[in-house]
């Protein structure tokens, strides 16, 4: 287990903050082209220009560019589809969020939005499944395939391809719950070659055959029995995931901590290293940077609560570059690669909710 990070090597700087309506906040951010889609759920998706070039923004000016309220608001999380077979960058898929029972039930649809004019976004389309509501999202870009963490439904794959409107029932391809009945609950997924990694709530992480769609049984699960999972992120052979709120099954025990597993392609997921933070009771969002050498993690509940910046030099047993504290959280958080620079954007939990956004180049090296 990883000791308590000692004092960092590099300072992450701050280069903007954005307030952002108080009709929740901001639960996610994605950040593209220099385009980020902030998530700011019954305030909609609020776009802006950080480097994109469109209407003069950077990351230490945010412009906004336009905003749309999907259906039924709660707007939770979205990927901006860039389809390599097309050359489009039409769609906009946006995850709702609606009411639900930790570990047993949720709601809400996906939502697909036409951002082909950033300037005039329109929905088109939309995914339901009854008793069940989206997560977080991983797109195979090259298939065309969508996959959705479905919450107590499980994973789901839909066909994206070609021209998308109106009722997309129709083109879902495949759903699996990988803990089965009463232990499946999935946060977030992410493929990578032929496996789909699972991280669920209740019964931990999962690696799943997927292929063109369809899932297989794979290995792993029922392998976090002291807490619920939360996010996760795929690189250099590794998994990084994290925990959530207080245990479903320890009590006490609280969301602190960022575990590390070996991956083989054809096995179990193998816990190798866990990192406890202190102060805080969730590890919320995890991403490790496109070049595979910066670890980061958003962390809530407590004096601790903030970002947390890891390097990966040995993937196996991270160690810590350093932090940016935020006294009321941060819900989610991404990198953005715009000028040559690394930057994190960060979801400032309310009261008082704003984007975050640092400078965090000189840690990814």
């Amino acid at each position: 287990m990883a000791a308590p990070p000692p004092p960092g090597d590099s300072t992450p700087a701050l280069v903007a903050t954005v307030n952002i309506p108080p009709y929740y906040g901001i639960h996610d951010t994605y950040v593209r082209d220099g385009i980020a889609f902030v998530c700011a759920w019954d305030s909609g998706v609020i776009i802006f220009d950080v480097g994109n070039g469109i209407m003069g923004g950077t990351p230490a000016a945010p412009v906004r560019v336009s905003s749309i309220v999907t259906a039924g608001g709660e707007v939770h999380n979205a990927w901006w589809f860039h389809n390599p077979v097309t050359g489009e960058k039409r769609y906009l898929f946006v995850g709702q969020e609606g009411p639900g029972s930790i570990g047993s039930s949720s709601s809400g649809d996906l939502h697909v939005v036409d951002v082909s004019d950033l300037g005039n976004p329109k929905e088109v389309g939309f995914f339901h499944i009854a008793g069940a509501g989206p997560h977080n999202f991983w797109m195979d870009e090259s298939g065309q395939i969508l996959y959705a963490a479905y919450y107590n439904a499980g994973v789901v794959a839909l066909d994206v391809s070609d021209t998308l409107a109106g009722d997309l029932s129709a083109r879902g391809i495949d759903t699996i719950a990988p803990g089965g009945a009463g232990n499946t609950y999935v946060w977030g997924v992410q493929r990578v070659g032929g496996s789909l990694y699972a991280l669920d709530m209740l019964s931990g992480l999962w690696r799943l055959g997927a292929s063109s769609g369809h899932f297989a049984t794979g290995g792993g699960g029922n392998n976090v029995p002291e807490r619920y999972g939360s996010d996760l992120w795929v690189s250099n052979g590794y998994a990084y995931t994290g925990t959530w709120g207080f245990a479903q099954r320890t009590t006490g025990v609280v969301g602190n901590a960022l575990k590390v597993w070996r991956l083989d392609s054809l096995g179990a997921p193998a816990l190798v290293d866990s990192i406890i933070t202190a102060g805080i009771v969730t590890v919320s969002d995890v991403e490790v940077s496109a070049d595979g050498k910066l670890l980061m993690f958003s962390t809530e509940g407590g004096s601790g609560s903030g970002f947390y910046f890891y390097s990966l030099a040995d993937p196996a047993h991270p160690a810590f570059r350093g932090q940016y504290l935020v006294s009321t959280g941060v819900h989610t958080a991404t990198f953005g690669y715009i000028g040559g620079k690394v930057y994190a954007f960060g979801a400032k939990d309310p009261s008082g909710p704003e984007l975050v956004i640092l400078d965090v180049t000189a840690l990814d090296r």
